[in-house]
């Protein structure tokens, strides 16, 4: 009986095994900070258009967020990292409770749903996607 099980047991660690080579994991993505790709896509309200580009994302942020201070932001119990077994690709998604102070706006918080798609590239998990929508347009103070 138990050599029957060797080979099960063999694929079981090889998938495992397997798993955790590719660079976009559940625990790489819940880590964070994980760079941009160069072709990146992003769009957030306040870009007013989809971004594409490292560079112009980086671009369209400073000139959205530079007078932002004091950023909070939590995830909801929704919140959701999915990983191909393969860890060639992962998405995470839901809903983030956001705070921040702005001259121009005072204090703002409010919810927004969130979509990131990372994908392997060039040997590390990068982020290749990134979309923000606020889910109620009238923000508490």
């Amino acid at each position: 009986m138990c050599h029957k099980l060797i080979p099960f047991l063999c694929v079981v660690f090889t998938l495992t095994v397997q798993a955790q080579m590719g660079p976009c994991t559940e625990s790489a993505v819940r880590e964070g900070n994980l760079p941009t790709a160069a072709d990146a896509f992003a769009y957030m309200p306040p870009y007013g258009k989809p971004v594409v580009g490292k560079s112009e994302i980086q671009d369209a942020n400073s000139k959205s967020f530079s007078d932002r201070a004091n950023l909070q932001s939590s995830w909801a119990d929704d919140h959701r990292i999915v990983a191909d077994p393969s860890g060639d690709m992962a998405y995470e998604y839901g809903t983030l409770q956001m705070a921040y102070d702005s001259k121009s706006e005072g204090h703002r918080a409010f919810k927004a749903v969130i979509l990131s798609v990372y994908k392997a590239k060039d040997g590390a998990c990068q982020k290749v996607a990134l979309t923000m929508q606020p889910l109620d347009q009238e923000r508490e103070h």
